[in-house]
Formats: structure tokens, C-alpha cells, sequence
């Protein structure tokens, strides 16, 4: 592996090596245990100098780069990498392993693979996500994957997928559910389906992982033009979907403008 500036972040090459030590973990909670909730000052702490090395090394890394080949990041992997404010997953990825960006406290953007079929419990647990776009193939997302991301406000996500429990708990958008949802526990079935009713299909549209502009104008067509204003029931517009997934190219106003000419151009 190999770490350089890239954009202007150091960044770590990821090649599938192990980089979780167990050891040396259990050497810093003891000595955190030991000099309260405060870890700020942690190179004080009384730890070996290999120990120190090692977090100094992954407190260092503000964006993973996850080389091609690569097809799992296993459990812990960058565990408490709290610098870490980018990831971006190889194709090849198709596993993301248990609590692998456990309190990657800075994380606010993924590039995810197209490839990914499973996300193991608590992989984005506690980092600083606020939109996340689930790929088309993620067959399953296991408990509290994304919980306490507390300005996660989009979570889209394939009406396939089998979500576990609590998987955006303590999110702002688990705080907008509403009441009866959560009381008879069909928070997945309501986020799967950005409430499986017919007048936010555009929503569920601008959300899917790759948008088609052929997909929104036989929307638009049904609907009319007007449903681009509608919000669903987290305040959100498909305006606002389009514009926060990183895998769509569309906007609103390209939209309405070509849907506009088309069907001009039909009279």
C-alpha cells in the first residue's frame, strides 16, 4: 500500500491488506479507559511506541482510495479512522465487512461499486453521512449500518434490499418517521419504498442509483410538471435527490427543459 496527496488529502491506497490490529487496540481503550472520554490528548497516554505509531499512522489518512482487485474491506478495517473524510470503493468491491468505517467521525462522502451486494452491521456506524445512494445490487444491509449519522437526511435505497433492524437509527431521518411506522416496525418497508405511494414515484425515480431521463419524462407526462415541487414526507423535493446523488448527471432544469421541447416537438 501507498499513501500521497490526492486533491489535496492524504490518501491511503487500499490493497486488501489486514490493517486492523487487535492488540493494539485493546491497548488504547484500556489507556482511554484510563484518561476519560477525552482522546484528544491521547499521544500523552501511556502506550508503547509501536501502539502510537500505529494510530498515528491511520489518524492520518483523510481519504481511502480502494484499488482495483480488491472484493471485500473486512471487519475493522478502518475502524476509528476519524480523519477519513472520503471513500471511494473499486467495482470490484462486492462485501463491506462488520463495523469496517465503524466512527469514521469526518466520513461525509462515498463513491460506492456498482458490484456491492452486502454491507455487514454497523459499517458507517457513527460517521458524518447525509446522503447515501445504496447500489442496485446491494442484496442486504445488516442492523445499524448507518445509525447515529445524525444528518443523514436521504436513504435510498433498492426496494429489494433486506434492511436489518435500526439500520438508520438515531439518523435525522429516523427522527422524521413517522410515529406509526416506527410503533409497528416497517421503518425498512417505508425507506425501501420512500412510502410506496403512487404520487412520489418521481421521488422514487430521482433516487434510484443511475437516474434515466426517459424514466422521468413518462413521469412527468403522467403527472405533469408540478411534481417536481412535491415534497414527500421528510421535506424532501426530487429536486433535491437529483442534486445530492453523485451517480446522476441530470438536474431539474435540464429536465423540464427537454420534457418541455419533446413535447413540442410531439404536437
Amino acid at each position: 500500500m501507498r499513501v500521497a496527496k490526492v486533491d489535496g488529502l492524504l490518501t491511503l491506497f487500499y490493497d486488501g491488506s489486514k490493517l486492523w490490529n487487535s492488540l493494539f487496540y485493546t491497548e488504547w481503550r484500556t489507556a482511554h479507559s484510563q484518561n476519560g472520554r477525552n482522546s484528544e490528548n491521547w499521544e500523552s497516554w501511556n502506550l508503547s511506541d509501536v501502539c502510537k505509531k500505529y494510530w498515528r499512522e491511520r489518524y492520518s489518512w483523510e481519504q481511502i482510495l480502494v484499488m482495483e482487485g480488491v472484493t471485500e474491506i473486512p471487519q475493522y478495517t478502518f475502524k476509528l479512522c476519524k480523519n477519513v473524510k472520503r471513500i471511494v470503493f473499486a467495482n470490484t468491491v462486492t462485501r463491506i465487512g462488520f463495523e469496517a468505517m465503524y466512527r469514521c467521525i469526518s466520513l461525509s462522502e462515498i463513491e460506492w461499486s456498482i458490484n456491492l451486494e452486502y454491507i455487514g452491521m454497523g459499517a458507517f456506524m457513527d460517521c458524518n453521512l447525509g446522503t447515501v445512494f445504496v447500489p442496485p445490487r446491494c442484496r442486504e444491509i445488516e442492523a445499524f449500518a448507518f445509525s447515529d449519522n445524525d444528518d443523514l437526511g436521504i436513504f435510498s435505497v433498492p426496494p429489494q434490499t433486506i434492511l436489518g433492524h435500526d439500520v438508520i437509527f438515531g439518523s435525522k431521518i429516523f427522527a422524521d418517521i413517522p410515529i406509526e411506522v416506527k410503533a409497528e416496525g416497517e421503518v425498512a418497508n417505508w425507506l425501501s419504498n420512500i412510502h410506496n405511494e403512487e404520487k412520489y414515484k418521481l421521488h422514487r425515480a430521482c433516487s434510484s442509483f443511475c437516474p434515466l431521463k426517459e424514466v422521468l419524462f413518462a413521469i412527468l407526462k403522467e403527472q405533469g410538471i408540478g411534481i417536481f415541487n412535491l415534497k414527500n414526507k421528510m421535506g424532501i423535493s426530487p429536486s433535491r435527490y437529483l442534486k445530492e446523488n453523485p451517480y446522476t448527471d441530470l438536474n431539474e432544469k435540464e429536465i423540464i427543459n427537454d420534457f418541455i421541447m419533446k413535447m413540442v416537438g410531439e404536437c
